[in-house]
């Protein structure tokens, strides 16, 4: 390669032919080679992580689904029996999500709380019931007084497996609402993949923020 490069002898010709060969036989650069390598790999890894992750997540709402409708069929659990199983299933369905909760739990003084989570800056009490019939204003008279025992930046997540009556929903839509209301048809629809939770909570927290709606239904916003 010495003559092509000559300054006195240059064949411009040799010199690239000479190159190809050379660039033939070791390739370009080698570290570069090898980050691209590397980095094609980690990609590689990312993507067969993701997927295996994307699956294991539908396969376990699949189950909380099945857990769900077995609940709606059965006639061997009381209402207060279904209602435990439904504190169970929502903390199920935070935990992956992936949110910052805490499962069913007492206060010092007695007082049951059907669970805890975090969403922007602020936290959120659960209350969970499947009453055969339609929650009244009472229950959410005893859930509200929860609530404002709690700091200012404490709101409420009640879930009522077969709805609300209409009466108690006006009643708490009013000044400062500070409950939310799930029915067992919103927590369905999330639960069989319809809509995603987090979808589900923005929309529901954006409708008690701008509308004071505190029954805001998840089919509004299904595709």
């Amino acid at each position: 390669m010495k003559n092509a490069v000559d300054k006195d002898s240059l064949d411009e010709k040799k010199a690239k032919q000479l190159l190809s060969e050379y660039s033939a036989l070791v390739g370009n650069d080698p570290i570069e080679n090898e980050i691209k390598k590397r980095k094609q790999e980690d990609a590689r890894k990312t993507y067969s992580s993701t997927v295996v992750d994307n699956k294991e997540r539908k396969q376990r709402l699949e189950n909380l689904n099945s857990q769900f409708i077995s609940l709606t069929t059965t006639s061997e659990c009381t209402p207060q029996q279904r209602g435990y199983k439904l504190e169970d299933l929502f903390s199920d369905l935070l935990q992956q999500s992936e949110m910052d909760y805490s499962r069913p739990y007492k206060t010092p003084d007695g007082e049951q709380i059907d669970g805890h989570y975090r969403y922007e800056k602020f936290d959120y009490l659960v209350e969970c019931k499947w009453e055969n019939g339609l929650i009244k204003q009472k229950d959410l008279s005893i859930f509200d007084g929860k609530i404002r025992g709690k700091a200012q930046s404490t709101r409420g997540l009640f879930i009522a497996a077969n709805g609300f009556d209409e009466n108690a929903v006006a009643k708490f839509s009013g000044d400062s609402p500070r409950i939310i209301l799930m029915t067992g048809e919103d927590f369905a629809m999330i639960l069989n993949g319809q809509v995603l939770f987090y979808d589900a909570l923005k929309a529901k927290v954006e409708a008690i923020v701008r509308y004071g709606n505190i029954n805001y239904p998840i089919r509004n916003i299904a595709t």
